[in-house]
């Protein structure tokens, strides 16, 4: 009896559960603003909605290099590596993020990229991503051509709420493309 009474209160509460779930609110918003003041709103929301896909940006890299832009890895999916690499970065609040490095610590080919939620969130990303080109400019790439190799082709560049660090040996031209993205 106690089963069929449990069973039979619990149908009731997910029937009353779900006729909740489907009320709509009906009740009609009173606005002071004019028309032209929605329009203008609406036409700013669809500026702030268009975001640069980073992703695709990457593939963009990869597919222009080719060859030439080693395999790599995303340490985004590794978060005590990204951790590692990048302490204070996981951190904050990132509406994309991307963090690339090759498979051989040798060769000196890593891109992160980073959209934050916020603009006061830029300087601190930056200052993590100079502090990785540091470290290994003072000898945590190992070997002097590595170290070298981070010292003249490691950009940071941000854009809005977007930040990119590259090393690589065309870092002028990698900047160039991230920079067109937001003209």
């Amino acid at each position: 009896m106690k089963k069929i009474l449990t069973l039979f209160l619990t149908l009731a509460m997910l029937l009353s559960l779900a006729a909740c779930g489907n009320k709509e609110d009906n009740t009609p918003v009173e606005d002071d603003k004019t028309q032209e003041e929605n329009i203008q709103e609406d036409n700013t929301q669809t500026e702030t909605a268009e975001q640069v896909d980073l992703a695709a940006f990457y593939t963009a890299v990869c597919e222009k290099y080719g060859e030439n832009f080693p395999a790599t890895v995303n340490l985004t999916e590794m978060p005590e590596s990204m951790d590692g690499f990048f302490p204070g970065l996981s951190a904050i609040e990132a509406k994309q993020l991307m963090i690339y490095q090759p498979m051989m610590g040798a060769v000196v080919c890593e891109i992160a990229l980073v959209e934050v939620a916020n603009e006061a969130d830029v300087a601190a990303v930056k200052e993590i991503l100079q502090a990785r080109i540091d470290a290994q400019v003072d000898g945590g790439a190992w070997y002097p051509e590595s170290m070298e190799g981070w010292q003249k082709n490691s950009r940071i560049v941000d854009n809005g709420n977007y930040v990119m660090m590259i090393a690589y040996s065309e870092c002028d031209e990698i900047v160039d493309s991230f920079n067109a993205l937001f003209a």
